[in-house]
């Protein structure tokens, strides 16, 4: 058997070196599971289809968006829950606020929403994304 030439002996000391660092400076894993923070779910009202003055709020159609997912809008009556959460569109009030700059009244209407297994709500403003995460529960989405 012939000896080993000096560079490979190198490599392989410098190999065992190198692998023996990677293995103490691992990280060690927790002996308890720690809480993960939810990812933001944003939502956006983006319109509806009727008039708050004189149609019933029941046979509108409202446009809702993922503001943290690329998906298509939505466009749900009350009562229907969105897409890949345990989210329902449970009222909707219209309202409007004065705009300083416009120097009129604008739609600032509001769309209830429920969570159908916890019952925690929150308040959709039109034209607004709001974080709902804190009232959804994560579900699986198929990909």
């Amino acid at each position: 058997m012939r000896p080993l030439p000096m560079q490979l002996i190198l490599l392989l000391v410098l190999y065992v070196y190198l692998a023996a660092g990677a293995l103490q400076a691992a990280p060690q894993t927790p002996a308890t599971p720690t809480l993960e923070a939810k990812p933001p779910i944003g939502l956006i009202f983006r319109s509806y289809d009727g008039n708050p003055k004189s149609d019933k709020p029941e046979h509108f159609f409202f446009q809702i968006e993922s503001a943290s997912h690329r998906q298509p809008s939505e466009f749900l009556k009350l009562g229907d829950q969105i897409p890949h959460t345990h989210l329902k569109l449970f009222q909707f009030a219209p309202k409007t606020t004065w705009d300083p700059q416009l120097q009129q009244n604008v739609d600032a209407s509001e769309l209830i929403i429920v969570n159908v297994i916890t019952g925690k709500t929150a308040v959709l403003t039109l034209g607004k994304v709001v974080d709902v995460s804190a009232i959804d529960a994560p579900t699986q989405q198929s990909k």
